[in-house]
């Protein structure tokens, strides 16, 4: 059994939040979250996480909505491995949708 927890800074302000806990080399649940500091705050962008018995991707407006995509088709294995290319290679626009959106 092995659970992991870090923080992976991308910039000063950006950084992705990463857990997940595995049994024999299984993942059994995760949550890896992109972040960034808007005016001295941390606001959670995007987040995939398996809460709720399923993998599924929030997705976090600045109104406090969030949308629920589930990921239906992949193991914990899949799905983490997704997220985690999803978040590294999509953080930049993910953060100027999400401050669009709080109109900065």
């Amino acid at each position: 059994m092995g659970e992991t927890s870090f923080l992976l800074y991308l910039t000063p302000d950006d950084r992705i939040r990463h857990y997940h806990f595995s049994v024999k080399e299984k993942i059994t649940e995760f949550a890896i979250q992109y972040e960034t500091l808007i005016v001295e705050n941390w606001h959670p962008v995007i987040r995939y996480d398996t809460a709720h018995g399923f993998a599924h991707l929030d997705r976090m407006h600045p109104d406090g909505s969030v949308e629920k995509v589930p990921l239906l088709y992949w193991d914990y294995n899949e799905a983490l491995t997704f997220a985690q290319h999803d978040i590294k290679s999509n953080w930049e626009w993910y953060r100027e949708r999400y401050k669009k959106e709080m109109g900065k």
